[in-house]
């Protein structure tokens, strides 16, 4: 893959957050996934919090377009759906909190992430429905451990793609794409880390900053998603 440029995945944070745009940042959509993981991470027993828990990830998902009028979840589910979908985070979510970019080549922890993609894509599709987009933006919101491959993150990425074969692998959230996304924060670890440091999670509790920081996944979703959408 081409290498992302110095001070790229930065400018897009910058741009991305906006931090100094609004007095109000916490109420704008850039937040919805603040929102959301602050939840499961104070929730490690989501389904003892079942309503709020079905809430948060469905506003979430309504916030990133999941619920269009063509899609399944709009068409022909209500917050009752999402109950089968906390079940099945509370099953891994042992497994995959705290799991990141820097696990990725780790084959015990794939074989968990496999498994949870999986389940996850049996409880919130039938079979056979495009689920690509939608299983991988669970995992962003709820663990924070997976970029969104949705069609701006896999369009920047296909873009620094050199190979047919690189440019294929970002169809599927699997080890190839993930191995690539391990080596892009390889190279580029201490400028994450830096954005990391410079824009923590938001909660709802103050409508502000906590302590807590984003994970390297998802500063590589706001670069993924920013560089293709902005243009």
């Amino acid at each position: 893959m081409k290498p992302i440029p110095p001070g790229a995945i930065s400018a897009a944070a910058e741009a991305f957050l906006r931090p100094e745009a609004d007095p109000l940042p916490s109420r704008r959509r850039e937040r919805s996934w603040d929102l959301c993981f602050s939840h499961f991470r104070e929730h490690p027993r989501p389904t003892e919090a079942m309503e709020t828990s079905c809430l948060h990830l469905g506003y979430y998902l309504a916030s990133w377009g999941m619920l269009r009028g063509s899609s399944f979840l709009f068409r022909q589910t209500n917050l009752l759906h999402y109950q089968g979908v906390i079940e099945v985070i509370e099953k891994y979510d042992e497994d995959l909190r705290g799991w990141d970019v820097p696990d990725y080549l780790d084959p015990e922890k794939y074989e968990q992430f496999s498994s949870a993609w999986t389940d996850l894509r049996g409880a919130l599709v039938p079979e056979g429905r495009a689920s690509l987009t939608l299983v991988s933006k669970v995992m962003m919101g709820v663990w924070g451990c997976l970029p969104s491959f949705d069609t701006f993150f896999v369009a920047t990425f296909k873009g620094l793609s050199e190979t047919r074969t690189e440019r294929g692998a970002w169809n599927r959230a699997e080890r190839d794409a993930l191995g690539m996304l391990y080596d892009v924060y390889d190279r580029r670890a201490d400028e994450i880390d830096h954005v990391r440091d410079r824009y923590p999670v938001w909660d709802f509790a103050s409508g502000g900053p906590s302590e807590r920081r984003m994970t390297r996944a998802k500063v590589l979703d706001i670069y993924g998603f920013h560089e293709s959408w902005k243009s």
